[in-house]
């Protein structure tokens, strides 16, 4: 039998991690797509923030914060109130809904990595992820 090189097994790897993180995926909560639990997630752990504020932290230019903010609005997700220091500006908090859907997200998500990490010992936890931490280039 043949022996099964590094790449193939780390490609086998991530397709298990990709099935089993999208098995529940937190984003069918809402019906939400990715790059809009991300915006809602942003806006959970920053309420009140500006759309520019967003869009700096995300990486993302200020009109597709505004886009993905409408589609969050019209969703009765994200509720738009003014800055009270400038009165042309507009804060960004979650609606109770959309609070309900991001607590659920997170809930989801955490679940997931408690019961992967679960499976290994405290030394064990911290070697893979040291590892991973090494392996995984960073975003640029």
């Amino acid at each position: 039998m043949k022996k099964m090189t590094n790449n193939k097994r780390m490609e086998m790897v991530l397709a298990r991690l990709r099935s089993y993180w999208e098995a529940e995926d937190p984003r069918r909560v809402g019906g939400l797509t990715g790059s809009q639990l991300s915006l809602l997630l942003s806006l959970s752990e920053h309420p009140g923030c500006r759309v520019q504020d967003t869009a700096e932290r995300l990486d993302l230019t200020a009109p597709t914060i505004s886009i993905g903010v409408r589609r969050l609005e019209r969703m009765g997700l994200v509720l738009r109130d003014e800055d009270p220091d400038d009165q042309r500006a507009v804060c960004l908090y979650l609606s109770p809904q959309g609070r309900k859907i991001s607590s659920k997200a997170r809930s989801l998500r955490a679940a997931k990595l408690e019961t992967m990490l679960s499976a290994l010992t405290v030394d064990e936890q911290e070697t893979l992820l040291a590892m991973l931490e090494r392996a995984v280039p960073e975003a640029h």
